[in-house]
């Protein structure tokens, strides 16, 4: 099956995941996330304002917050096919973009040195390579940047394909059993 194929049936699973169970799912991710030792110490932390589908991140934001912990999001440049990231510093200061993604709108501070990223997908496999959305923005990014990265998903999110050439795997993926 081709990643396109893969990312649309994951896509519409990860859509019909909603309710309790993903709720104690996501409280799950969070509390092993911060058991970790690269969260514990990082303190630039990078993570992506997540959509309904995927691993409620904004109560981990929130929770960061709480730990004085420096958090970025992705400010993307679709002309550019690039990305950096975004101090943020209050959940009132975001919007949605021109996709239809939620970023910050405040002049804040970027950064390309983060001590952890927090690497969102959609299929991953036993080896942390992943399928994203398509746009390669992310594996581009981690090419050209080192930190620690992490992944959270969910345990249906695990499947075999074919690595490519550009595809950057991640240092971490912790799992929620469904």
């Amino acid at each position: 099956m081709t990643k396109v194929k893969m990312r649309k049936q994951m896509l519409n699973k990860m859509k019909s995941f909603s309710g309790t169970n993903k709720q104690l799912a996501d409280d799950s991710l969070a509390r092993q996330l911060y058991e970790t030792t690269f969260y514990q110490e990082a303190q630039k932390v990078g993570i992506v304002l997540s959509m309904p589908h995927e691993v409620n991140t904004y109560k981990i934001i929130k929770h960061m917050f709480e730990d004085k912990k420096q958090v970025f999001v992705p400010e993307t440049n679709y002309e550019l096919h690039s990305m950096i990231f975004k101090e943020i510093t209050d959940l009132a200061t975001i919007e949605l973009d021109s996709k239809g993604i939620n970023h910050v709108i405040a002049d804040n501070q970027t950064t390309e040195n983060l001590d952890l990223l927090i690497v969102p997908g959609i299929i991953f496999n036993q080896h942390g390579y992943r399928i994203g959305y398509g746009g390669g923005y992310f594996d581009k990014y981690l090419a050209n940047h080192k930190q620690d990265t992490i992944s959270l998903i969910y345990d249906f999110q695990i499947d075999a394909f074919e690595i490519e050439g550009h595809d950057q795997p991640v240092d971490a993926i912790i799992i929620a059993t469904t």
